[in-house]
């Protein structure tokens, strides 16, 4: 996709909702099948789309138009998925688990990343409280660098520069743990 920032998606100074949807819908469909680890209906699935497609033509006016569409929508998409099962009651049975296939592999990937969540957490647990709460912003609550900016008074290049380093950060600290993603 050449396209990847707000600015390239206004026409008139409001979103041209077609054209993101047509750009980014198989991605967004893509993070919710993988970012959903039990079974949902089609229903459910396109729900979630449609509450992240609803979320960022809402929120457009308050974004800036630099604001990176691909991770902003992955964000949304992120916290659409954790809000919609947030509070669901989840009751499993053997029967749920009859038909699904466990490989190794699977089993070997699971872990890996578990143990990737591990060093993230691990490094978060390091951070200033005014580092996490900015990574803690940006990353969960999906607001952008001026909203933080402007409820924590620091200036944008700041947020910046903290959200820089603690990326930094993490990602040391997964190359220190095996985990290198190249240069």
């Amino acid at each position: 996709m050449k396209n990847e920032i707000l600015k390239d998606y206004l026409v008139n100074g409001k979103i041209d909702i077609d054209k993101l949807l047509d750009d980014f819908y198989s991605y967004v469909y893509m993070i919710v099948k993988n970012g959903v680890s039990i079974f949902i209906t089609n229903e459910d699935m396109e729900e979630i789309i449609s509450d992240v497609f609803f979320a960022i033509w809402k929120n457009s006016t308050n974004l800036l138009e630099q604001t990176d569409i691909k991770h902003y929508l992955a964000g949304i998409t992120r916290n659409v998925i954790r809000n919609k099962y947030r509070d669901a009651e989840i009751n499993f049975s053997i029967s749920d688990y009859e038909e699904k296939l466990i490989d190794d592999y699977c089993i070997e990937k699971k872990a890996e990343e578990n143990e990737q969540n591990t060093i993230i957490s691990n490094t978060l647990k390091t951070l200033k409280s005014e580092e996490y709460k900015i990574f803690i912003l940006y990353y969960y609550n999906s607001k952008s660098i001026k909203e933080i900016s402007m409820e924590l008074n620091f200036s944008t290049s700041n947020v910046k520069t903290i959200l820089h380093r603690i990326r930094k950060k993490i990602k040391r600290n997964l190359e220190d743990g095996g985990y290198g993603y190249g240069k």
